[in-house]
């Protein structure tokens, strides 16, 4: 029987989900600001400056998610931040901020898509590795902006930390995801933008890491550099073939 690269150590590859595999970040601010004009307009805010907020108030909630955060109170994870960005502006408006986040989950998941070349290179690599997602989202905030990309076309897990308890970097989730591959960490690769949390988490775990880094930025002082670094998805075949 022929011998091919991928049939070595590596078994299984674990990626992220936002901004590695589906834009996050852009997407986010343009859907905000949409919902922001159908049903704040009138409210004297300009739409750009409440998509900000929301944008501002999201991102503290995740950078806020760590090692014994604790879980959120189920369902108001959403509302919960758009009533931050209202009340940037001095609104206080629960109503409001539950038709905002309502309306804003229907426009992302109207609007997810992933990026580019992820599709091609996702079906290339998923008849030869276990392949499966780590995201610190929760089902309640993830279930419905993911239904349209289809991810048991290529994934054998998807693994929402939060639902866990679990927040990467804690290496907890890394392996708890091994487990549901049946792999080791020695026969794993994580593949991630975020170097703090996927990189350096995975790490933790004992596993290998590949970095995407599109813009080109340095990684932390001192910190164990990633076994290969590449600027987007089509670079990692042979980031692959390099590691393993």
């Amino acid at each position: 029987m022929p011998t091919h690269w991928w049939d070595g150590m590596l078994r299984a590859i674990f990626f992220d989900l936002d901004d590695t595999l589906v834009d996050d970040t852009i997407s986010t601010e343009h859907c905000a600001e949409l919902v922001a004009q159908e049903l704040a307009a009138d409210r004297g805010i300009a739409p750009a400056e409440l998509a900000k907020a929301y944008l501002d108030a999201a991102i503290a909630f995740w950078e806020g998610l760590g090692p014994g955060a604790g879980r959120p109170p189920e369902g108001g994870i959403r509302r919960a931040m758009w009533s931050r960005a209202l009340q940037h502006f001095g609104v206080e408006d629960a109503e409001l901020a539950a038709a905002l986040a309502r309306r804003y989950d229907i426009i992302r998941a109207e609007r997810v898509e992933y990026f580019p070349d992820a599709v091609p290179v996702l079906a290339r690599l998923h008849n030869r590795y276990r392949l499966a997602i780590i995201t610190n989202g929760f089902t309640e905030t993830h279930k419905a902006r993911v239904a349209p990309l289809e991810l048991g076309r290529f994934f054998d897990h998807v693994v929402m930390a939060g639902d866990l308890g679990f927040v990467k970097p804690d290496p907890a989730v890394f392996h708890h995801a091994m487990r549901l591959l049946g792999v080791t960490a020695q026969e794993s690769v994580m593949v991630g933008d975020r170097f703090n949390r996927d990189v350096e988490g995975a790490h933790a775990a004992g596993m290998r890491a590949i970095w995407v880094n599109p813009h080109g930025e340095p990684a932390p002082a001192g910190a164990r550099p990633a076994e290969a670094i590449i600027a987007s998805m089509r670079e990692l075949p042979l980031a692959l073939e390099r590691i393993a």
